[in-house]
């Protein structure tokens, strides 16, 4: 018998594994922080490239916190979204699969995006220390790779879809939180 379980036996405290988690939990999650709007939604290309010029309302406008990061040991990707009454959403990723620095950074921006998307969230104002991510995106930048192209443009798809957007860069020292989760 392992030394821990010899120490937990002396509180009547005993090990069980835990069970894998079903996908009905991640449906459950999203049931319960859904915000139901019951007005209607224009979707209409015009009204929508409209909207993203106006001031957002700052009751419905959620703040998404994104890094990602690759090294030797793997990369992954941190996220933090937040709405107006506090409440704070946040997601530390692994990826499976080898990236770039960049392209880990757009891949927490996609997914932070599809999150936004799943909860019905259409103001959105996004903070990133990736100052190429946020060069691309404002068209300050030139995306020259192939693969950086499709992930601008896959983000673009997303934005479209938003009636108000906006992306600031800041420094890596303001970003300490979320780095720690990519």
């Amino acid at each position: 018998m392992a030394k821990w379980a010899v120490k937990l036996d002396e509180f009547d405290i005993q090990y069980r594994p835990r069970s894998s988690m079903k996908a009905q939990v991640l449906a459950d999650f999203v049931t319960e922080c859904t915000i139901f709007d019951n007005k209607s939604k224009d979707t209409d290309d015009n009204t929508i490239k409209e909207a993203t010029t106006l001031k957002p309302d700052l009751k419905s406008t959620w703040v998404l916190h994104i890094d990602g990061a690759s090294n030797a040991q793997g990369s992954g990707a941190g996220l933090i979204l937040t709405n107006f009454e506090g409440l704070v959403i946040e997601y530390a990723l692994r990826f499976n699969f080898k990236v770039l620095n960049n392209q880990a950074e757009y891949e927490a921006f996609l997914i932070g995006l599809k999150i936004a998307k799943e909860l019905e969230i259409y103001s959105l104002k996004v903070f990133t220390d990736a100052q190429l991510i946020v060069g691309q995106v404002k068209d300050e930048f030139e995306a020259h790779d192939s693969i950086m192209m499709k992930y601008l443009q896959k983000m673009k798809d997303f934005t479209a879809s938003l009636k108000y957007f906006e992306i600031f860069h800041i420094l890596r020292t303001e970003n300490t939180r979320i780095d720690v989760l990519s």
